[in-house]
């Protein structure tokens, strides 16, 4: 059980750190990519803990990232 909990802690403190280096990305592709990884992570720590207003949060934040990155790419 500890090893549970120390497995989902630390994919919270990689949620928190990517969320964090994403507010110094200067190009939005990157900063859109960091979001989807970051939303994943972050939906699977509130899931974890039965924080299903956050995890909801972070799905939809999954999809825009992933919206953006495409949009994105297509842009260019």
């Amino acid at each position: 059980m500890i090893e549970r909990q120390v497995v989902i802690e630390t994919i919270g403190w990689i949620s928190t750190a990517s969320f964090l280096i994403s507010i110094l990305m200067p190009n939005r592709i990157h900063l859109h990519q960091l979001g989807v990884f970051t939303s994943i992570t972050t939906g699977i720590y509130a899931y974890s803990h039965g924080a299903t207003a956050i995890w909801v949060k972070w799905l939809i934040a999954f999809f825009f990232h992933a919206y953006m990155v495409v949009k994105s790419k297509r842009a260019t």
